[in-house]
């Protein structure tokens, strides 16, 4: 982290973030977490003490500055350039440039402080929480499925009923979700197998896909990772034909 003394720009970052906001599919949402990793962030402070050549005077405090919402919950603010910056103030603002990492850092460090870190807020508006960045770290290790990727499925051998059990009880309380299924599945480039789920649902699976991940992610090792699908891509709909969901959801009528 350090005093800005030139223009900061993200040009690549804010095409995929642009990219991802207009069309939410695999590709687009990778591309995202990619360039997040990369960026670098305005993000306003209250600094007391001095900079020299770059580096903070032993003493100096630094207070970042928060957004808070109509729910009293504060967040870290991250703007991508000078423009967004001042459409939030258009005075002469002290900043730090700061990158994904520090945010994750500083959250981690003490959760009391804010409920995440909100870019752009005047504009995109994305927020991203420690929930969501534990969905990040695993998305970063996943491979998108695409119409030429050849995969293998089957049934768990050992079957996984403690994280289906959890993830049932977590559907019956989101009645968007209608039915999900769960498979092994053996990409022929890959020399281990990973847990699929395919998912029926209603709605945006940037909200409901990070919640079944973190769920799910309870019961996994460290050297595990599942795949989340929703059932109305081309993939999900050919996985899941002739077999069962582990949840469905119970439609209710008179007769």
């Amino acid at each position: 982290m350090v005093d800005v003394n030139k223009p900061v720009t993200n040009p690549e970052f804010v095409d995929a973030m642009n990219r991802f906001l207009q069309n939410r599919s695999a590709e687009n949402e990778l591309a995202f977490i990619e360039k997040l990793g990369q960026a670098h962030f305005l993000s306003p402070i209250i600094l007391d003490g001095e900079i020299e050549n770059g580096v903070l005077k032993e003493g100096t405090l630094i207070n970042f500055k928060l957004l808070t919402n109509q729910d009293d919950e504060s967040f870290f603010i991250a703007f991508t350039d000078w423009d967004e910056l001042r459409k939030w103030s258009k005075d002469h603002v002290q900043t730090l440039i700061m990158r994904y990492e520090d945010y994750k850092a500083m959250l981690l460090k003490d959760p009391d402080v804010a409920k995440g870190f909100v870019i752009n807020p005047y504009n995109q508006n994305i927020i991203i929480t420690p929930q969501l960045m534990e969905y990040i770290e695993r998305r970063k290790s996943e491979v998108v499925i695409t119409k030429d990727t050849k995969i293998m499925l089957g049934q768990p051998s050992n079957y996984p009923h403690e994280m289906v059990d959890a993830l049932s009880k977590f559907f019956k309380k989101h009645r968007e979700v209608d039915e999900a299924y769960i498979f092994l599945a053996q990409r022929e480039d890959e020399d281990k197998p990973n847990l699929l789920l395919v998912i029926g649902f209603e709605g945006d699976k940037s909200v409901l896909f990070p919640q079944v991940a973190a769920i799910a992610q309870e019961y996994l090792s460290k050297d595990e990772y599942i795949d989340i699908v929703p059932l109305d891509s081309a993939f999900g709909r050919e996985a899941v034909k002739g077999t069962e969901p582990f949840y469905k959801k119970k439609r209710w009528a008179l007769f």
